[in-house]
């Protein structure tokens, strides 16, 4: 990906920096890993006994939420309810994951990443209360794709073609998913919702803005001016809503 800047006495197309990648593949890593040890405990996944270790290990379970346990909004982020959906989501955090962690650095894609699927399990629990029983990444991987979105979204008119293709790709992945999510069972729409908004609203506030240095010479780059340091009341405000709406939920529905 480049974006076009003039730089005398020609035009020079400058590359974005990209970090390393270091946390995706931890993070497929860890919901295979859990995956394989539950369905190795229970034997499989469409018994009983898987159901009964998700509720154990910490899937988001209403009844469980409304006692107190709001840890289960985290810890239902690492589980899943078949190798289907295992296998969908990994794919989905490989495509865009790597994607967005490369752009928005490792530390940005975490708190982004970590705080769409906590949005997610509380959107979910929120509007089904004691009935919630849901598992999976998927609202946090939805709050990638919503990141993904708010990125092109700035830049589209500096990336040119390239920009407007993915804006437009990006919002026909979400409506397929939505309509997806509206016609097939056991589908958490709400979480996919919620990590969604999460992940585009936080991806507004701490989206890489770039900045070009040395552009009177042909050495010319791009800097990234964003960081979780100088936009920490992005992290901070998001946080706050978070507790505030959790505690409403959870009083509510109790």
């Amino acid at each position: 990906m480049n974006f076009e800047h003039d730089v005398q006495p020609r035009q020079q197309s400058l590359s974005i920096p990209f970090s390393k990648p270091v946390a995706t593949y931890p993070l497929i890593g860890s919901i295979v890993l859990v995956f394989g040890f539950l369905a190795f405990q229970a034997g499989g996944t469409g018994n009983r006994l898987y159901s009964l270790l998700l509720i154990s290990y910490g899937a988001n379970f209403g009844p469980g939420i409304v006692e107190g346990q709001v840890w289960r909004f985290f810890t239902s982020m690492f589980l899943h309810g078949s190798f289907t959906h295992l296998l969908f989501n990994a794919y989905a955090m490989f495509v865009f994951g790597l994607e967005m962690e490369r752009i928005f650095g490792s530390g940005r894609y975490l708190v982004i990443y970590m705080l769409s699927g906590l949005f997610g399990s509380l959107a979910s629990f929120a509007t089904n209360g004691i009935d919630t029983f849901s598992v999976g990444a998927s609202g946090a991987i939805f709050g990638v794709i919503g990141m993904s979105l708010a990125y092109f979204l700035i830049h589209k008119e500096q990336m040119g073609q390239f920009g407007q293709q993915r804006v437009t790709s990006i919002l026909i992945i979400i409506a397929i998913n939505i309509m997806f999510g509206l016609t097939m069972p056991n589908i958490d729409n709400m979480a996919h919702m919620g990590g969604l908004a999460a992940g585009f609203l936080m991806g507004l506030g701490l989206a890489p803005r770039y900045e070009v240095q040395n552009s009177d010479t042909y050495d010319a780059h791009l800097v990234d001016t964003v960081s979780l340091a100088n936009r920490w009341w992005v992290t901070a405000f998001a946080v706050l809503i978070l507790v505030t709406l959790t505690q409403l939920a959870v009083r509510f529905w109790s």
